[in-house]
């Protein structure tokens, strides 16, 4: 079995319990993630496996959709509803619903973003979370990230001096929704926190697609499998039909990116996959030191 099976995580499990239930479930050990979930968070857990594990870096490049519930009126240190309160602000209740889809309306597009305190980037060789358990303040990355969309659905609800609102937001890699919905509120001049998270959509799955895990238990996991070839249909593909051609191919030789130009037909082209009647055999990429080389990327053995 190779590809992906996008999995409905539930609350309560790590990706990586939910990587563990996998390896029981199809008898494989050649199974991983595409990037964590909190385990409060819910959603779309891409899981690869078999040849697709290969496809982990490559995925991890496709933006993500969240729906995001923003709470005004406190902070937390954990930047969502797991936390403990770290501040709070009076009289939210009088924010507009004008003055919120401003607020939202001013981050489409790249924006820095610091990395919350309760996270698992590295900073000195230990990550951030280690040293927040142990109340050690230590100066946090500001990352770029971009954000491709976002609005706000539904009404913005008033009640026991807080406002809630819901946001569909669409991402690149890194991003963090709970330091968003806090730089929301910083926007607005109040505390705030993300109060509840389910991914929709990751490496191209949406929520739709996802399965449960009992009903992989269940029922056929091969039924599930997103296959490799779907995985890569964006990019630019290439049928091998001439044996030299595969055998080239097929052994991970560097090309002249002329050749493939010429077989591909897109002169931009930057990454291109082969098939051999249909099977995905590998893909090339420009080579990052040599103009007009392309090599190996990724392989596959299927």
């Amino acid at each position: 079995m190779h590809g992906v099976i996008p999995v409905n995580k539930p609350k309560g499990l790590t990706s990586h319990d939910v990587v563990m239930r996998m390896r029981r479930i199809l008898h494989m050990k050649k199974v991983g993630h595409t990037g964590t979930l909190d385990p409060e968070v819910t959603g779309v857990l891409p899981i690869c496996i078999g040849e697709g594990t290969k496809l982990t870096e490559y995925l991890q490049t496709k933006k993500k959709r969240y729906h995001a519930e923003v709470t005004l009126g406190f902070s937390t240190d954990t930047e969502d509803q797991t936390g403990e309160v770290t501040g709070r602000s009076e009289g939210v209740t009088g924010i507009s619903d004008e003055a919120i889809d401003q607020a939202i309306g001013s981050f489409p597009g790249s924006y820095h973003q610091m990395v919350p305190k309760y996270a698992s980037v590295r900073v000195d060789g230990r990550k951030l979370y280690e040293y927040a358990r142990k109340d050690i303040e230590v100066e946090r990355p500001v990352r770029e990230v971009f954000i491709h969309e976002i609005e706000r659905t539904g009404r913005v609800e008033r009640e026991a001096g807080l406002v809630r609102f819901s946001l569909d937001v669409s991402c690149s890699k890194g991003t963090y929704i709970r330091t968003l919905a806090v730089d929301i509120g910083r926007h607005l001049g109040v505390e705030a926190h993300m109060s509840a998270l389910v991914r929709t959509e990751s490496c191209g799955l949406t929520l739709d697609r996802a399965v449960t895990l009992e009903a992989l238990q269940e029922g056929e996991p091969r039924d599930f499998i997103v296959p490799i070839s779907e995985l890569i249909e964006d990019l630019p593909s290439v049928e091998i039909t001439d044996e030299s051609f595969f055998f080239k191919i097929r052994n991970g030789q560097k090309m002249d990116k002329s050749d493939i130009i010429e077989k591909v037909g897109k002169d931009d082209a930057d990454m291109v996959a082969f098939t051999s009647e249909g099977v995905p055999v590998g893909i090339y990429y420009d080579h990052p030191e040599h103009t007009n080389i392309m090599k190996p990327y990724k392989m596959f053995n299927i």
